[in-house]
Order: structure tokens, then C-alpha cells, then sequence
């Protein structure tokens, strides 16, 4: 059931675009749950932020901070392998099932790139999730990647961009409509970091808002019994998940321009 429309929460439409209530100094913040929404979203929505902890978020970050140039994502690995084969200079990094693709000379491992010397590469990747839900939030005005390893400087750079006028669409990058508990709470952390005292939030920000705030104290203890976080472990990579939940090791901030994940730089 719809509430009475508030100055806060009206949203009026002129050619299909809309004025956005930031103008009034109050932000409206939604979280989805589906990253389809994206698609529907990226021409109403200033700043839009990608989050999938484990592991597509967290392996740009370490990417990007091990000195990659830039990160190209995929949605196939035909895709992946017909851009090698153009440039042998590229690096295929990425994953299927969570395990490395054959012919790939990375998986999608945060512990693995940071063993890595990235320094003035470009990474093509590719992953079950994330590249997907970052494809169908192409064309926002800003697009960035979070996750609890990045969450402060997300969230200090959003903040920023705000200021300008715009509003914030976290979308999440669930599977067959199913999200994941990680990046829930994350969603929860990033609301939490963002909302001012006048802002306005739909019910999937204020629902994750509530779960980081009961889960913050001990986030390991709240993941690890996570559908995500057990099959990750039962295929060896639980040093991942406990590298994932790490919260703000990085002050990088990923931005997708030009089809181009690259390090934000003002």
C-alpha cells in the first residue's frame, strides 16, 4: 500500500526524467535487490552503486589497487576470450561457479590479486553476478563499485557527488532474484553511512540499514552461515570470505567510465 506523497517523496516526471528532491537538500536513497532495476533506473538516478562483496566488488578494488589501468567487464567468456585474442597484452581474470575459467590467468579472488603486480595492465573480467549487474547500470551519471573493504571512501565519495544534486541507487547483485546476505548488509552499512537525518528511504534501505546496525558488531559471525559465504569455503576459498568482510582496508573507489572500470581520482 502507497503512503500520501510528502514534499520528501514525490517525484514528478517531465519527459521521463525525474526532479529529483535533493534540490531541496533531502536525499532519497533506495536500495534493490534486483539488478535489473538498474536498467529502469540509470536514466533517473544521478549516482548509482554497485555492490557484490563476495567477490566481484572486492577483486576490482584489489585490482585497481595493485595498480591495473583499467578493468574491462563482461557479461561471457566468449566475450573475454574474443577480446584476448585481439590484445594478448590483456589479462583474463574472472569465474564461473567461483572457480578460475580455463585459459583464464586469474580467477576472481581478492587473495590471489593481491599477490599480483597489475601496475599499468588492463584486466578483462568477467563473473557469475557482478559483471552482469554492473551491465545493466550502464549509463548512470556515476557508477561505482562498493564494498565493505572500500565502504568509507564509497560512501565519503557519494556523499560528495550528491552535493551536486542526485539521488542514490544501491543495487545489489542477487541471482535469479535471490540476494545475498553480504551484500544486504553491506547495502545496510553504505545506507547507514549516507542518510542524513531528513532523508528518505524506500523499504529494502531501511530494512538493510536495520540488519547492519544487529550485525555490525561481529559481521564474520552473521556471514559465515551465509549460502554464499559456505560454498565459497567448500570450494577452498574461505580465506576470501574473511578477506571480503574486512571493512575499509582501501580507499579506492571504482568508477565505471567508458565501459572502463577505473580508479576515481578528483
Amino acid at each position: 500500500m502507497e503512503a500520501a506523497p510528502t514534499i520528501a517523496r514525490m517525484t514528478l516526471f517531465l519527459r521521463h526524467k525525474p526532479l529529483q528532491i535533493s534540490c531541496l537538500g533531502i536525499l532519497l536513497i533506495r536500495v534493490e535487490t534486483d539488478p535489473r532495476a538498474g536498467s529502469k533506473a540509470r536514466s533517473q538516478w544521478d549516482i548509482i552503486v554497485v555492490v557484490d562483496v563476495l567477490r566481484f566488488s572486492s577483486s576490482v578494488v584489489v585490482a585497481l589497487d595493485r595498480g591495473a589501468e583499467s578493468i574491462i567487464p563482461v557479461k561471457t567468456l566468449i566475450q573475454a576470450k574474443r577480446l584476448y585474442n585481439r590484445d594478448r597484452r590483456l589479462i583474463l581474470a574472472g569465474e564461473r561457479g567461483g572457480e578460475r575459467p580455463g585459459g583464464f590467468h586469474l580467477g576472481n579472488s581478492p587473495t590471489e590479486l593481491i599477490r599480483e603486480s597489475l601496475k599499468g595492465r588492463t584486466v578483462v573480467m568477467t563473473t557469475t553476478n557482478g559483471t552482469a549487474a554492473l551491465e545493466y547500470s550502464k549509463g548512470a551519471r556515476w557508477l561505482l563499485i562498493g564494498s565493505f573493504i572500500n565502504a568509507g571512501a564509497v560512501s565519503k565519495k557519494v556523499l560528495e557527488l550528491s552535493n551536486d544534486g542526485g539521488d542514490i541507487l544501491i543495487v545489489l547483485a542477487s541471482r535469479s532474484g535471490r540476494f545475498f546476505l553480504e551484500d544486504f548488509l553491506c547495502a545496510g552499512l553504505l545506507v547507514s553511512s549516507v542518510t542524513g537525518e531528513r532523508d528518505e528511504m524506500n523499504d529494502a534501505a531501511m530494512a538493510a540499514r536495520l540488519a547492519w546496525l544487529t550485525s555490525s558488531s561481529d559481521l564474520e559471525a552473521a556471514v559465515k552461515q551465509s549460502f554464499h559465504a559456505r560454498y565459497l569455503k567448500s570450494i577452498g576459498y574461505g580465506e576470501d570470505v574473511k578477506f571480503c568482510l574486512r571493512r575499509d582496508v582501501y580507499d579506492t573507489v571504482p568508477l565505471l567510465r567508458r565501459n572502463r572500470i577505473v580508479r576515481f581520482v578528483d
